[in-house]
């Protein structure tokens, strides 16, 4: 038995040279109709006849669009950095799936509602303006479990309190860090 042979009596797995870009071009727009063009950049302005021209230097816009999108991309990249900062502070983000920025956010804004509960509880927290604390959910409108005088529960649940390291008790059970 010989090689196997693909299309036009070759050998299977032979790559083909890439036709001239005219070549493709026109083949392709045969079989699939007009080939899509990449949209114009420039700013048109309509001229009397009725026809567009553009409006300014072509070179020029495209550098200012250029550093538009460089600005835009380190924007986002510093966004992007922040939020996971933020998740690596936060212990009440849910580890069963990737959290979105939304859960990182909310698990964030729970966990600062949980940490000044403590400062109020333990008698660290001195409240200085009423007026912020509207600003920060605190108890100024609305009843008892309600939005905005109470931040809403953690969508995934309470934290989950793992025993703490080291000998147990005189009781002989597991020891836990104290409630939040």
């Amino acid at each position: 038995m010989g090689e196997a042979s693909g299309a036009g009596g070759r050998p299977a797995g032979v790559l083909l040279p890439t036709p001239a870009p005219e070549v493709l071009e026109r083949v392709l727009s045969q079989r699939y109709g007009p080939l899509p063009r990449a949209a114009a950049i420039a700013r048109l302005r309509k001229q009397p006849a009725g026809g567009y021209q553009p409006a300014g230097d072509l070179a020029e816009m495209l550098e200012r669009r250029q550093a538009a999108n460089a600005k835009e991309r380190e924007r986002i990249k510093n966004l992007n950095s922040g939020f996971s900062k933020l998740k690596t502070l936060v212990p009440l983000i849910p580890r069963d799936r990737k959290p979105s920025k939304v859960d990182t956010l909310k698990a964030a804004a729970e966990y600062i509602r949980l940490l000044r509960l403590v400062l109020e509880e333990t008698g660290g927290f001195e409240r200085q303006d009423p007026d912020a604390e509207q600003e920060l959910g605190g108890s100024g409108q609305g009843g008892p479990g309600t939005w905005p005088g109470r931040a809403p529960p953690c969508p995934w649940g309470p934290p989950v309190l793992r025993p703490c390291p080291g000998p147990p008790q005189e009781s002989g059970g597991p020891v836990y860090p104290a409630s939040p």
